[in-house]
């Protein structure tokens, strides 16, 4: 990941401008900027005076950094933006934002440097053992700081540094850097694999960028398996075919990544014409949030080219790439005609949530599950189609949906020679199960003519919890009841961080402090968490409320609708697909362990009520869901209940929270509230 300018102090001041603006300038081009905007232009041949003056005082103060390398607008392409300077000192990494005419230091600006040296440490290999120090330069302002303590590995304070006294500021923290030498050469050429959010994933692809910088994690095949996808689409298109790929995942593992990715790929290869490939999802909330984001992105691109888009408009113009799978069904089940869709390929993520024939008959009045009915719109094309499915198991949570066994039994139901014009693709053991899929499979097509494996249709790695691929594996074992297994697991858990309390107080207080940067932090629940509003916490989010989930997910710090306000919690449905940083999970009264197993509670009137198996499953689910939203961390509230209260009985939390902690949380420093 090369900056797009970089020589050592020594070059830096004795190079005229000019020359330095002109590489800057032939490198954005090339990286896929091909309008030059104005601001850019001027703001480079502002600063780059403004950074040799500073390094000129740097050098008469300290030759030695003469030696020191500096980069110029180095890119960090999962956030899609440049650090505008970072200078490799011999103990010390700084990374500088220059906001040049800038009177005052903002919240804002200070948490987009922190995510600067955030990125890199997490996302970049020679910098995750480094002293990462983000400054934020502000060139009319008028406060100088200096430092008074040593850093140590990890990412800094945010240090701000005024109109002068840059060169001072670096001369005394590389004084009081670490003893780790930074290895310029090694840094410069060292990897950046992030692992974009699925947010920061939309709008990449979106905003037609490739992924070629969002490498994802060395053990994960995201990309392989997309790239697999698209081949066995453009072999349907060309031999006049019709494929039911399965994608299948474990929790976490990127299913929704590789859809979008296969959506991107299959447009920059040529593949799709006219717009005929679509991704859909019956998850409404991610639907929701996923348009939301790539038109505020859009809009805000526009704008950024001197146009004024409105934002209206930005959002019609990405619900034909992002469709809800009930309005893509409604169109075609209502069409008298029955005319081929528009589309030959559709990317249904969260196919294993897909409903059976009892909704169907309830929903559209055709006793139809949801696969057959996709099966049989997709078949109105005489020449070609493909359906991809992603796939994955135990986060099955509502009545009707029965994972992809009922895909299988979509297919068997088929007439024998309609069967035969499928050809069906999927990951070993599809038809009998797996991890990924909760074991839980296809069944026995042997009837289909046509049937592939391939091991490149399988995620079995999660990305979601990037410090820690066992997250997901430890919360299978802390809802299998298995507390043995889950403290052995929570010992290789690494940097991700499982704690305990029973102050809801202290969590808010630990969420606030851990997101750090740019970092998303929010409340989760249970939706059968009914008496948690006697904590403060009756508010939830509403799978209905679009508006309100989009809010929640994207408003950023101070606005009072975001996740950030720790004041409204989203449930199982509001959370299933998307993801946060740091994830407070506000335990209920509907799963409580009675010290040998779990009970599973629905409240009803004015007290807990035992529920049925399927019920228990859904619940189990709910749970799983809620503990696997956190991308860098998670932190439970078991509440302390109230002994006059007997739907909150203090026993019945006591033994929740000492399991949980048997299993490998940690206790969280008790603050009162």
């Amino acid at each position: 990941m090369a900056a797009y300018w970089s020589a050592d102090i020594g070059t830096l001041v004795r190079t005229e401008p000019d020359l330095i603006s002109a590489a800057l300038h032939s490198k954005y081009a090339s990286d896929g900027f091909s309008t030059q905007y104005t601001t850019q232009t001027e703001s480079w041949n502002d600063s780059i005076p403004l950074l040799q003056e500073e390094m000129k005082h740097l050098l008469e103060a300290n030759p030695a950094a003469a030696s020191w390398r500096v980069l110029l607008e180095y890119p960090l392409y999962r956030l899609r933006r440049r650090i505008d300077i970072v200078l490799l000192a011999p103990t010390s990494v700084f990374v500088i934002e220059l906001k040049v005419g800038e009177k005052v230091f903002t919240s804002e600006d200070k948490r987009q440097v922190e995510e600067y040296a955030l990125d890199l440490r997490d996302f970049h290999g020679p910098s995750a053992d480094a002293c990462l120090i983000p400054i934020l330069w502000c060139t009319e302002a008028s406060h100088q700081y200096l430092p008074q303590q040593r850093y140590g590995v990890g990412v800094s304070q945010v240090l701000p540094v005024g109109a002068t006294g840059l060169s001072r500021l670096l001369s005394a923290l590389a004084i009081k850097g670490t003893d780790t030498q930074t290895r310029v050469e090694e840094w410069e050429a060292g990897p950046y694999r992030p692992v974009p959010s699925v947010i920061d994933a939309a709008t990449t692809l979106f905003a037609g960028h490739g992924v070629r910088e969002i490498a994802q994690a060395d053990a994960s095949n995201l990309a392989i398996s997309a790239g697999t996808i698209v081949d066995i689409i453009h072999k349907t298109k060309v031999t006049h075919d019709r494929a039911l790929i399965f994608l299948a995942g474990v929790p976490g593992s990127g299913k929704t990544l590789a859809g979008l990715q296969v959506v991107h790929n299959a447009i920059e290869a040529g593949v799709e014409e006219r717009g005929d490939i679509v991704y859909l999802s019956g998850n409404t909330p991610l639907v929701v949030v996923l348009r939301e984001a790539l038109a505020r992105d859009e809009a805000a691109r526009r704008k950024s080219k001197g146009e004024r888009p409105r934002l209206a408009e930005t959002r019609n113009a990405v619900r034909t790439r992002i469709q809800h799978i009930i309005d893509f069904l409604r169109e075609y089940l209502t069409d008298d005609k029955e005319l081929a869709p528009f589309e030959h390929v559709i990317v249904f993520d969260e196919a294993q949530r897909a409903w059976d024939e009892d909704y169907g008959r309830k929903k559209f009045g055709r006793p139809s599950s949801e696969p057959k009915l996709l099966l049989e719109i997709l078949a109105r094309h005489t020449d070609w189609c493909a359906i991809v499915a992603l796939v994955g198991g135990g986060q099955e949570i509502n009545s009707g949906e029965n994972g992809i066994a009922e895909w299988g039994k979509a297919l068997r139901s088929l007439p024998a020679e309609q069967l035969k014009r499928w050809s069906i693709y999927g990951p070993p053991n599809f038809q009998f199960g797996s991890e990924a899929t909760a074991h839980l499979g296809v069944g026995d097509i042997a009837r289909a003519a046509n049937s592939h494996t391939d091991d490149d249709l399988e995620l079995s790695v999660p990305l979601r919890s990037f410090r820690s691929p066992f997250v997901s594996r430890w919360v299978s074992a802390v809802l299998n009841g298995d507390h043995s297994e889950s403290s052995l697991i929570a010992q290789d858990l690494g940097e991700y961080p499982l704690l305990i309390t029973r102050s809801l107080n202290g969590l808010r207080k630990w969420l606030e402090t851990s997101a750090r940067g740019e970092r998303r932090c929010g409340l989760v629940a249970s939706s059968g968490a009914r008496r948690l509003r006697a904590e403060g916490l009756g508010v939830t989010l509403n799978a209905t409320d679009g508006g309100e989930i989009a809010q929640w997910y994207l408003n950023e710090r101070g606005d009072v609708r975001s996740s950030f306000a720790l004041e409204v919690s989203a449930n199982e449905y509001t959370t299933q697909g998307l993801e946060l940083d740091f994830v407070g999970l506000c335990w209920g009264g509907d799963l409580i362990w009675d010290g040998a197993c779990w009970r599973h509670r629905q409240f009803r009137g004015n007290s807990w009520a035992k529920v049925n198996a399927e019920k228990k499953r859904f619940i189990t689910n709910s749970y799983r869901v809620l503990m696997t939203r956190g991308r860098e961390g998670l932190a439970v509230f078991v509440p302390k209940g109230s002994a006059g209260d007997p739907t909150r009985s203090p026993d019945d939390f006591d033994r929740t929270a000492h399991f949980l902690t048997t299993c490998g949380a940690l206790p969280l420093k008790e603050q009162d509230d």
